[in-house]
């Protein structure tokens, strides 16, 4: 019988191994799925605790943990830190975006992100979101700054009273920002409870928008309230989706492109994304670089940029449109 040189069996080893691997990976897809599918009033599904394998070398262990991470990142999304940390199944009614996440950096001589294109061109805008704590605004020397797209508060209700009020600051914003020329989008700070309560605010961000020339979204700005007495904190998750799906199926049949904002672990963990893929998503989360793997419009990067013609800081966007 021919000998096996000690090459080819190093070869057959791992060969093995990674067979092996790939069939401990499945497992636990299998297992992690099922548990998603019996979690019927969350999609939170805590990580598994202390997974440890028995093998005969740290090589073959290294290959498992490492398979089991990429496996995890290209269907989970994790809040906390690995491996103490929580999973959050990908969606599928929700659709992927393809960004090269090493393709969003800071040109040189230029303050703000942008994505670029292989070759190095910039393929995207930069978009800035203000209200009424940036009472003066040049918008000239914003433009000029690069600036295409401005995302304006038109107005909140209140997380105590539960009362809508006008953004101080918006119908002069809007006036001005149309004026020189810019994209001007709106967002509503929402605090509904309820699908009713999400068709109000979309209503009043109609009727105050009505007058002006908004071609950029419309969009539901959904975040939690630190406060002992706000009227979401306890919120269910299917509340708060109906909130928002109100909102935005309001403002799509005014003609109008809605959009939800919230923060990284705000979509995953407080709202339904399985309700959500008809509406562009604007993601907050303040990085180099983000994880979220859903399409997104705009990223909110940072919320300590600076830009020309505004004094202080003011929350600067990556933006696709």
């Amino acid at each position: 019988m021919k000998r096996v040189s000690t090459r080819m069996r190093d070869k057959i080893l791992k060969a093995i191994i990674y067979i092996s691997a790939g069939g401990i990976l499945v497992c636990i897809g299998l297992i992690i799925g099922l548990n998603i599918n019996l979690a019927k009033t969350s999609p939170k599904l805590v990580s598994p605790e202390g997974y440890t394998w028995t093998l005969d070398s740290d090589y073959e262990a290294q290959i498992i943990d490492d398979n089991f991470w990429r496996f995890v990142d290209a269907s989970y999304i994790l809040v906390g830190t690995p491996p103490d940390c929580q999973f959050y199944k990908i969606v599928k009614e929700v659709p992927r975006h393809d960004y090269n996440v090493d393709n969003f950096y800071i040109d040189d001589g230029s303050d703000a992100m942008y994505y670029h294109s292989d070759d190095g061109t910039r393929a995207s805008t930069i978009a800035i979101d203000i209200s009424t704590y940036q009472p003066y605004v040049d918008w000239e020397a914003v433009k000029s700054a690069g600036v295409d797209v401005v995302m304006l508060r038109v107005g909140f209700r209140g997380y105590g009273t539960g009362r809508i009020v006008l953004d101080d600051m918006f119908e002069e914003h809007a006036a001005n920002a149309t004026e020189a020329g810019l994209t001007v989008g709106v967002y509503f700070f929402s605090q509904a409870i309820s699908y009713e309560e999400g068709v109000e605010e979309a209503r009043f961000t109609l009727d105050a928008i009505r007058k002006y020339n908004i071609t950029g979204p419309v969009a539901i700005d959904t975040e939690y309230i630190d406060a002992a007495d706000a009227r979401t904190i306890d919120l269910d998750i299917e509340s708060r989706t109906d909130s928002v799906v109100g909102f935005c199926e309001t403002v799509k049949s005014a003609g109008y492109t809605p959009m939800i904002y919230a923060n990284r672990n705000w979509f995953v963990q407080c709202l339904d994304m399985t309700r959500l893929g008809d509406y562009k998503l604007w993601l907050a989360h303040y990085a180099n670089q983000t994880d979220f793997p859903y399409l997104y419009t705009g990223w909110q990067y940072t919320n300590a940029g600076s830009i020309p013609g505004i004094s202080g800081e003011v929350d600067l966007n990556v933006w696709f449109e």
